[in-house]
This record gives structure tokens, sequence and C-alpha cells, in this order.
């Protein structure tokens, strides 16, 4: 799986992660880290669909409100 751009920190709590899936010997704790990993990602791609329709939305009424452009709208 590739990385791109992770922070120091993104790489250091991977990393965490890394080590306790691999320390685990109870299927059943493996389990529930997993599902809370595959929540978290969700959760985060949730958020960055969320934040780009947040922005594309301030983008196009700061240039309709520039350039008198009506996006969208018919």
């Amino acid at each position: 799986m590739t990385n791109h751009h992770l922070s120091v920190e993104q790489r250091f709590h991977l990393e965490a992660a890394f080590r306790e899936i691999d320390a685990c010997q109870d299927l059943d704790k493996l389990r529930e880290v997993t599902k809370q990993i595959i929540t978290a990602q969700e959760n985060e791609k949730a958020f960055a669909r969320e934040a780009m329709s947040q922005l594309r939305k301030e983008m196009e009424f700061a240039a309709s409100k520039k350039f008198g452009f009506n996006w969208g709208q018919s």
C-alpha cells in the first residue's frame, strides 16, 4: 500500500497500528481493531468529501460575487 505524503505523526500512528496488529494473538481483538481502522478511514473520507464540497461552494460563491457568474443555476 502506498503512503502518499504522510506527516511524521501519521507515519508514527501507522507504525503503532501495524505493531498492534502484528502483536495481536486474540482473533476477537484483531477483528475489533480492524473494524476501528476501517471506520476511521471511512470517516476521514467522508470528512474530506464534505470539506471539498464546502470549499467548492465557497469558491463558486466568491467567483459569482467577483465576476457575476451564476454557477449551477439555470
